[in-house]
């Protein structure tokens, strides 16, 4: 979805923010999945080797990309994306945003991957101390607090007059996109499970959300972003517990496992390479659609040659704490994200 957005260019609904969405609830979902299934198992969490593994799945891919971009830009004389490509690598790209809109030129949707890295380095602190001291029903209870806390929040700063990009991109402006789907995870390994209808509900309330919200009011930033959370958590939590038959069969196609498998480095080159592209002169929308399947490709080869060797190392050097899949679904999204 984000990279049809950005295929597409200007549009009058936004898919993009609808697939960040998607991929933060899964992310909050698998990430405290991970961590709960290592405790349960072994009494315990090595924040040393959880952290090693999350650096070991996101920093190579991130650097190569970074440095084949830049070496790309400089021979194309376009210095522009050079102090972005700092915000990318250290992780700050959303706030850098937020202070001037342009700042991260060639690399905007590593401002996702800076909400991400703020989550991992926080939540599994949080998390593990409250359900240690407290119990997994006060973490469910703290979570869902935390997200009505973001919600009231975005709500404030609305009516401060903030910036829309604050609210949109922010890391504490946008917790709750990413706690929903740890709250379900919680909620799951205390019996709590989905209904299918969950499903659908979710997919309906996806579906409209480009039309019915853009990131040019408080209302969708304050309202829609807290749907667009609940929405996608339903959908990942009711895909992995009360999936069709047919659905489970259509997630565990090779092609889309695949895909899964390469989606992390699709979403980083994918920009970057339309930009490097249209400053050798080949813009517009079939250039752009090109230079996403060139994305694939070198995704692929990332992965096979540098990112799996990188992390079969840290699994040597840490410990795998992968969850044991217990769907196909998660299985796929085990493949795409866990480390």
């Amino acid at each position: 979805m984000v990279a049809v957005q950005h295929t597409m260019g200007q549009m009058p609904f936004d898919l993009g923010f609808v697939g960040v969405g998607i991929f933060f609830a899964l992310s909050g979902y698998l990430i405290t999945s991970v961590l709960l299934d290592e405790q349960a198992a072994r009494g315990a969490v090595s924040l040393s080797r959880f952290y090693l593994r999350r650096a070991a799945r996101l920093v190579p891919a991130l650097v190569i990309v970074v440095v084949v971009c830049n070496t790309l830009f400089v021979i194309a004389g376009d210095y522009a994306p050079l102090r972005g490509s700092l915000s990318a690598l250290t992780y700050t790209a959303n706030y850098a945003e937020v202070v001037s809109g342009d700042f991260v030129r060639g690399y905007g949707p590593t401002w996702s991957l800076a909400v991400e890295e703020h989550f991992y380095v926080l939540w599994p602190l949080g998390l593990l101390w409250v359900t240690r001291r407290y119990g997994l029903r006060t973490a469910l209870r703290a979570t869902l607090a935390v997200c009505l806390a973001a919600f009231l929040w975005r709500a404030v700063l609305a009516l401060a007059s903030a910036r829309y990009s604050l609210l949109a991109i922010g890391s504490l402006e946008r917790a709750d996109a990413l706690l929903y789907g740890c709250a379900a995870a919680i909620a799951v390994r205390l019996g709590w499970r989905p209904r299918p209808w969950m499903v659908w509900a979710g997919l309906g309330v996806l579906a409209c959300m480009p039309v019915v919200f853009n990131h040019d009011s408080y209302l969708a930033l304050v309202i829609g972003n807290a749907a667009l959370a609940v929405a996608a958590t339903a959908v990942v939590v009711g895909l992995d517990y009360a999936a069709e038959p047919w659905l489970r069969r259509l997630l565990s196609l090779r092609a889309i496992v695949a895909v899964g498998v390469f989606s992390y480095g699709i979403y980083l080159w994918h920009g970057p390479v339309m930009r490097v592209a249209a400053d050798f002169g080949y813009a517009g929308r079939g250039w752009r659609a090109l230079m996403v399947l060139v994305s694939i490709l070198v995704a692929g080869v990332s992965h096979r040659y540098v990112e799996a060797p990188i992390r079969s190392w840290a699994r040597r050097r840490g410990g795998t704490a992968a969850p044991h899949p217990t769907t196909a679904v998660q299985e796929a999204a085990v493949a795409a994200a866990s480390p």
